[in-house]
């Protein structure tokens, strides 16, 4: 067993029934969460700042208004490289993140490594420019939320998910639920927001797998082109709001990337599909 499942494997097999226990720890994620980074810690990426764009590129923009996006986050392939996680990103390079101040828009660019880059100034006053914040990382499990595609084909059912994880019933006496106690371990092992890259995205409404693949043309859940179609998307990138940096995108409002792996293993960073979830 890898180390980073070893802490909730032991948590999941003493709260669960075995086979419910051995279902959930088979759906592990191995997950980048990124936090800001002290003194001696490797930088693997940042938020904010100032971007570093390939000479001859033009500021990423909306095509219809000329309205300048603004620069959210880079990752470093490189530092990420070394770190285990469940998507294919580039082994090098670095990929540099946009959106527009409601976060309605966006566009991610991939800049190879050897690409000739500066620092560029923000073109104008419409551009929010965040604070920087350099980020570390490290590999941390995540497991499916209740409504995730993937607890169908390892369930059979939402609803059965529900019933022998999420409603497992821990103390007859007080009504304990499992939920209850994932949500502590949870909480136990995180500090700060939880910026992050692949795993399972912390969606406040519905995973990113699912609004990608709806979006993508399919339809809900129940329709096997659904299902099939979140099973192709990953995480990216999820932004959580942070006041470090001053990015505040609404009622607790979190960014999150997905991305095809066909599109991802191409390199195509074109079709991108961010969703925005808040409270």
């Amino acid at each position: 067993m890898k180390d980073w499942m070893i802490d909730f494997a032991e948590f999941a097999r003493e709260e669960l029934p075995e086979d419910s226990a051995e279902r959930l720890i088979g759906l592990l994620r191995p997950a980048i969460r990124l936090s800001a980074a002290e003194d001696g810690e490797s930088v693997a990426g940042r938020l904010g700042g100032l971007p570093k764009l390939p000479d001859g590129m033009a500021w990423p923009s909306l095509p219809d208004e000329g309205r300048p996006m603004s620069f959210v986050a880079e990752l470093d392939c490189g530092v990420l490289a070394r770190y285990e996680v469940d998507v294919a990103l580039p082994v090098a390079g670095t990929l540099l993140f946009f959106a527009t101040t409601d976060a309605r828009q966006h566009q991610v660019i991939y800049v190879p490594r050897g690409t000739a880059v500066a620092e560029r100034p923000a073109p104008d006053d419409r551009v929010e420019v965040y604070a920087e914040l350099p980020l570390a990382a490290a590999t941390e499990p995540t497991w499916p939320p209740r409504n995730h595609p993937a607890l169908v084909d390892v369930f059979g059912s939402l609803d059965e998910a529900e019933d022998l994880v999420w409603h497992h019933v821990l103390d007859e006496d007080t009504g304990e639920i499992f939920e209850q106690q994932l949500r502590l371990f949870e909480d136990g092992g995180r500090d700060g927001p939880p910026h992050q890259v692949g795993g399972y995205s912390d969606g406040l409404h519905s995973p990113i797998e699912a609004v990608a693949a709806h979006a993508a043309g399919t339809g809900w859940y129940g329709d096997p082109a659904f299902q099939e179609e979140a099973c192709q998307w990953v995480t990216l990138l999820q932004v959580a709001e942070d006041t470090r940096a001053g990015m505040i995108w609404g009622d607790g409002a979190w960014l999150i990337w997905g991305i095809r792996k066909d599109h991802l293993a191409a390199r195509d960073f074109s079709k991108v599909h961010l969703s925005v979830q808040g409270h």
